[in-house]
């Protein structure tokens, strides 16, 4: 039976993206292939679980309440081969996040994932070498399965022209929804309102189905 490190379960309100406001029981797994400069998320610790562990313990919380569970990090597609176990026993609706690099991961674990929320990493961010390519591998795996999915990009006054031009060629490529998404620091958020605008305006006159949407969770001081 397959393990992975898991730094925390939590019964919360999804904040991010087109699906804020859904009640779901988010699995934070620990581990990350890429390093994000503006990552604020502690996922390097936590508690083995066997699959068995794991059903066990999402059993304890009323699922019939929640809309789906959350897989998130770190990159829980790090831990494909105890996804493939884990995934067919959840009993609820997937939700996806990841950051959209690992295809074959996803390739093993797509048929029981339902909504694949990608974050688009900037390489002024990210920092990890052909991050569109990487993308772009990603999307043919999901669409290859059919899949809804989304886009984020986490921005501030660092993004460039180029990854903006690269984000939106994915986006009108593969028909995907760009989710805007201004980064914060710690309850508040780190880019002026003047940038913000420019930035929405740049995306919007190329491609129309971009949203401005922040981080709602913490405006309401909740997980």
């Amino acid at each position: 039976m397959k393990t992975a490190q898991i730094n925390e379960i939590f019964d919360s309100i999804q904040g991010e993206g087109p699906y804020i406001g859904y009640r779901q029981l988010f699995i934070r797994f620990c581990g990350c292939n890429i390093n994000c400069a503006y990552c604020d998320t502690e996922f390097k610790t936590g508690t083995v679980y066997t699959t068995d562990e794991l059903v066990n313990k999402i059993n304890t919380y009323d699922l019939k309440a929640i809309h789906s569970i959350s897989l998130t990090g770190g990159e829980p597609l790090i831990h494909y081969e105890f996804l493939k176990e884990f995934l067919p026993r959840a009993g609820k609706k997937i939700y996806l996040e990841t950051n959209g690099t690992m295809s074959r991961a996803l390739e093993e674990t797509a048929e029981n994932i339902d909504i694949i929320s990608m974050d688009i990493k900037l390489d002024s961010a990210a920092k990890i070498g052909d991050i569109f390519l990487k993308h772009e591998n990603f999307i043919k795996t999901a669409r290859k399965y059919e899949k809804e999915l989304f886009a984020k990009i986490v921005f501030d006054e660092k993004i460039q022209d180029f990854e903006i031009n690269e984000s939106i060629r994915l986006a009108q490529n593969y028909e995907i929804p760009l989710i805007l998404q201004p980064r914060m620091d710690g309850n508040s958020i780190a880019v002026s309102t003047d940038f913000i605008e420019q930035t929405v305006k740049k995306f919007t006159a190329r491609y129309p189905d971009t949203r401005l949407i922040g981080q709602v969770h913490k405006f309401f001081n909740i997980r």
